[in-house]
């Protein structure tokens, strides 16, 4: 039996386009309106319904919001030739799977259904893990009960199997990448590459082609052409991290690879396509950035079709059981450490913590007592010294020995992997086995990436 989809739209013609359009793969009932539709949802359970915009009486918009209100599972389309980014907000916001700007292609249509009733029929089969979500601390990698972190599981669940932009807001070590990668796991793209960028991370000079490739020879030192992050993600998803520092330079770039679906390798006057969802993420305040001049207005609204904020931890204090014990099974299995927990006072002092850093600290601070615990608990003694209180620095000199050694260590490695390499940054993240923005993010924080920078200096 086909999957049944309801067609709404006041003028005959555009009626049986849509119908014709959809007719091969679905069972199409076709309306003249919402309020003749909304009785029909009574009588037969509908897999889709794609409607217009603008319609005398009640508009596709408010019909959206009764659909969502009769049936929230329902996917609902949205077809208009009035799109915008504030159509796009509103509609998203309203619990719209998509929407679809004329004049499209019949092929265009019947794919973007195909998709809704897939994530309908989806919804559907899973309603019974709900219950079981809501008792539960991690949804899609993401760990929380607050009230807080559930709307933005909530927010996701809607918005990821769609291609909009979605812009991650949130202080530092908040967990954007963790979210991001939920984003990537909930979409239609999951089976396709996730790649993650740092713009902190990349050389002003080196990251057009980081972004978007180059051909053999578009600078010095280019001695072969290389696919950069676009390519790379190629039917996936990219995520973007600290998004305000994309160099002025590239901002029309980046907003035309985002409207248009188009970009252009270094070197190269031939256009190429990119079938990529990209998520951003900043710590910054963007809408200053505008104010400043630093950060184009029509590039900061494309990225924020769908803002979504993650709280620091400090506004989530009763995630800290959840995470932490989340985080010393991830990091004793790493280790090989038993899964140890705080003793009542170390709890208390996590507990009591402001937590600046957020979960990424947490997370630091974990793996330290992990590694330097010698009972059967965590101990006041295991945690970093800011956690124990006035004078804890100085009464153990353990801290920055450990922080001290690590870095000594990571700096004498990665100075002889660059060495091995010839000072390639990309030949080095190869003989590592790691992703090239991962090896700069290293590189960076131990103050080794200006190798790069130089090397290619006439970039």
């Amino acid at each position: 039996m086909k999957p049944k989809v309801m067609v709404i739209d006041d003028l005959d013609s555009a009626r049986a386009m849509v119908k014709r359009a959809l007719s091969r793969s679905f069972d199409v009932y076709d309306f003249g309106g919402v309020a003749e539709a909304l009785p029909a949802l009574d009588r037969a359970e509908f897999d889709c319904v794609v409607t217009d915009l603008r319609m005398p009486g009640i508009d596709g918009m408010e019909g959206l919001r009764r659909f969502k209100q009769k049936l929230p599972d329902l996917p609902v389309v949205i077809v208009t030739a009035f799109a915008s980014v504030e159509t796009a907000v509103e509609a998203m916001k309203a619990g719209a799977f998509d929407y679809l700007k004329k004049p499209f292609e019949p092929e265009e249509l019947e794919l973007l259904v195909t998709r809704a009733v897939e994530h309908g029929s989806l919804k559907r089969e899973n309603q019974r893990l709900k219950s079981a979500l809501d008792g539960s601390f991690s949804a899609h990698g993401i760990v929380g009960r607050s009230a807080a972190m559930r709307e933005v599981v909530s927010i996701l669940e809607r918005v990821a199997p769609s291609d909009v932009p979605i812009l991650i807001e949130g202080e530092s070590g908040t967990g954007k990448d963790m979210v991001a990668r939920a984003v990537h796991g909930m979409s239609r793209r999951r089976a396709g590459p996730y790649l993650a960028l740092n713009m902190s991370a990349i050389p002003e000079n080196l990251a057009e082609s980081e972004l978007f490739g180059h051909e053999k020879g578009a600078f010095s030192g280019a001695e072969q052409a290389r696919a950069g992050f676009f390519a790379e993600a190629e039917g996936g998803t990219l995520f973007l991290d600290e998004i305000g520092l994309l160099p002025a330079t590239l901002q029309p770039k980046m907003l035309r690879v985002l409207q248009d679906g188009e970009y252009i390798p270094v070197g190269s006057r031939k256009p190429r396509k990119a079938d990529v969802r990209v998520v951003c993420a900043t710590n910054e305040d963007l809408r200053k950035a505008v104010a400043e001049g630093r950060f184009r207005e029509d590039l900061y609204f494309r990225i924020r079709v769908v803002p979504v904020r993650l709280p620091p931890l400090r506004e989530r204090r009763e995630d800290i059981p959840l995470l932490l014990e989340h985080l010393v099974k991830k990091h004793a299995a790493r280790l090989g450490r038993p899964p140890l927990r705080p003793d009542a006072a170390a709890m208390k002092a996590i507990l009591d913590h402001a937590w600046p850093g957020n979960v990424r600290e947490l997370e630091h601070a974990l793996e330290r007592a992990l590694l330097l615990a010698r009972g059967e608990a965590l101990t006041l003694d295991d945690l970093p010294p800011e956690l124990r209180g006035p004078g804890a620095e100085g009464d153990h000199g353990d801290e920055g020995g450990y922080r001290n050694a690590r870095d000594a260590w990571e700096r004498r490695y990665f100075e002889e992997l660059l060495k091995e390499a010839g000072g390639s940054v990309g030949k080095a993240a190869e003989l590592a086995g790691l992703h090239r923005s991962t090896l700069y993010e290293k590189l960076a924080r131990i103050g080794l990436v200006a190798h790069e920078e130089k090397r290619n200096g006439g970039h």
